[in-house]
């Protein structure tokens, strides 16, 4: 983008050095019609206002960013769900509860502690 500007601008100056007429070729009575004064007055200064906004417009156009389009994004075609496969659950294990039995144990002497009865719980 910096290359591009740079060459247009140094476009533009050789164009304006190669178009711009010398003050030699303008011949001996150019600087000496309306009244001795040889100017146009605010006429070449509104010219040359004229054409520098016909130039900046130009330029601009050329060289501004392009508005983003925005395309609507293609329908989408959404195909009807296939008809439900019936699946068997898989087996579910249960596992059998313990069995288990209470029982009374009588008073003991063992290993040399006096143990008195309680009640115990065996499962298998």
């Amino acid at each position: 983008m910096k290359r591009m500007l740079a060459g247009l601008i140094l476009m533009a100056l050789v164009i304006a050095l190669i178009a711009t007429p010398s003050p030699a070729s303008a011949g001996p009575r150019y600087y000496h019609h309306r009244g001795g004064h040889g100017g146009y007055g605010g006429a070449a200064v509104v010219g040359g206002l004229a054409i520098g906004a016909l130039t900046g417009v130009i330029v601009g156009g050329i060289l501004a960013s392009r508005p983003a389009v925005v395309y609507e994004p293609a329908p989408v075609y959404v195909a009807p769900a296939p008809a439900p496969v019936y699946a068997q659950p898989a087996p579910v294990y249960v596992a059998p509860q313990p069995v288990c039995a209470d029982y009374w144990v009588p008073d003991s002497y063992r290993g040399g502690v006096w143990v008195q009865g309680h009640w115990e719980r065996a499962c298998r």
